[in-house]
């Protein structure tokens, strides 16, 4: 599974996961959200590029307008709990996924608003912004492309070195072993005690969980901390049954893996100046008017590049 699909599988609304468990129904993007929407009328078309679980949808529920959502992304996505309970029939909604905007087969021909927040800058700008002149006469392009400056992309660099799949694949394997002797024992947590083996891997988990833990808590490796997380739900659900288990363990070094590769992605795909401007260049050389870029900034700082485009 790629390393975006590894993530909407889960549940996720957005890109930041429980940052913003609810969709982009708060904060700077919903702001930004807002003042797309404002001045449209009913009925409106939008099409979401690289929308993952239909991030901009429980805002647009929130609005007043009616109209019809189209969310296109190159993962496999479906829609979130936090979009299904915020459903109130307003706009009908369609998801492509499992294919990029290059290559989408798009069910409508034209949009009123063409939308991305931290999507379209994923693709093949070259073959994906001609895709988005499938526009009404009336209809703008409008976009949230990383910027190089901005937290999301400083916080993913330090992610990037906070991976330390030495120790986690140590504690993995140790799992693996606990779980082994569980089976030994048909399924009962109890009779582990009585096996040396276990009681040496349980160590192995104790000693690690405890150096990734025991510090301030300012100075803990925020990844290796969710990685604790993870191994301790194996305790938790330890009296599941034997593929449960077994699924469960095998899912921890992969999940990581993926996650590790969507932070390399984020910090990839962030634009400086130079980089937007070449985005805006590219909408002009592929037909748009009115194409514009600003630096979006929340309390001070740069999170992203706003572009805009209108069709000619």
């Amino acid at each position: 599974m790629d390393a975006w699909g590894n993530f909407w599988q889960k549940g996720h609304s957005t890109t930041f996961g429980e940052y913003y468990a609810d969709g982009y129904t708060r904060g700077y993007i919903n702001n930004w959200w807002r003042e797309v929407l404002a001045g449209s009328s009913s009925p409106l078309t939008v099409l979401e590029v690289g929308c993952g679980n239909a991030s901009l949808l429980p805002a647009l529920f929130e609005s007043s307008l009616e109209g019809h959502y189209v969310g296109v992304d190159a993962a496999e996505v479906a829609l979130s709990d936090a979009v299904k309970k915020r459903d109130n029939g307003s706009f009908s909604v369609e998801l492509v996924g499992k294919q990029g905007i290059e290559v989408a087969q798009l069910p409508r021909e034209e949009y009123d608003i063409i939308a991305s927040v931290y999507g379209l800058e994923y693709s093949n700008i070259d073959e994906s912004i001609p895709r988005l002149r499938a526009l009404t006469p009336t209809g703008r392009v409008e976009l949230l492309v990383h910027h190089n400056g901005s937290i999301i992309t400083k916080m993913s660099e330090k992610a990037l070195g906070e991976f330390d799949f030495i120790v986690m694949a140590i504690v993995v394997q140790a799992l693996v072993d606990i779980d082994i002797c569980l089976n030994e024992y048909q399924g009962d947590p109890s009779r582990l005690p009585q096996s040396a083996k276990a009681v040496a891997a349980r160590e192995v988990v104790n000693d690690e969980v405890s150096k990734i833990m025991n510090v301030e808590p300012e100075a803990r490796n925020p990844i290796l901390v969710d990685f604790v997380t993870q191994v301790l739900l194996y305790f938790k659900h330890i009296r599941d049954d034997a593929k449960s288990r077994k699924q469960r363990i095998n899912s921890i070094l992969p999940d990581f893996e993926a996650s590790k590769e969507r932070f390399r992605q984020m910090v990839d795909v962030a634009q400086d100046e130079a980089g937007a401007e070449a985005i805006c260049e590219q909408f002009r050389q592929a037909g748009f008017a009115e194409v514009h870029k600003q630096s979006l900034e929340h309390e001070g700082a740069p999170v992203a590049w706003a572009i805009t485009a209108k069709a000619l």
